[in-house]
């Protein structure tokens, strides 16, 4: 299983901090998912897998753990 952790609106949105998924899939996959669940913005969410971050292509294993991020900003 893949471990996915939540943080910000999107933790908000799904009403948990973590969650599971089956492996292996894609990130972009991971995103597919993530817009059906109704997160908003699922487009602009990064990730990263085990701590490196990652683009939609890379293919998430059984046993990884992917943060889904939102976009920041600051000034």
């Amino acid at each position: 299983m893949i471990e996915v952790l939540c943080f910000a609106h999107v933790a908000e949105e799904l009403a948990t901090r973590s969650y599971t998924v089956a492996g292996p899939q894609t990130l972009a996959a991971l995103r597919a998912d993530l817009a059906d669940r109704g997160v908003s913005g699922a487009e602009r969410l990064m990730f990263a897998v085990n701590e490196r971050y990652e683009t939609d292509t890379y293919l998430v294993e059984d046993g990884d753990t992917v943060a889904v991020i939102p976009m920041v900003s600051g000034g």
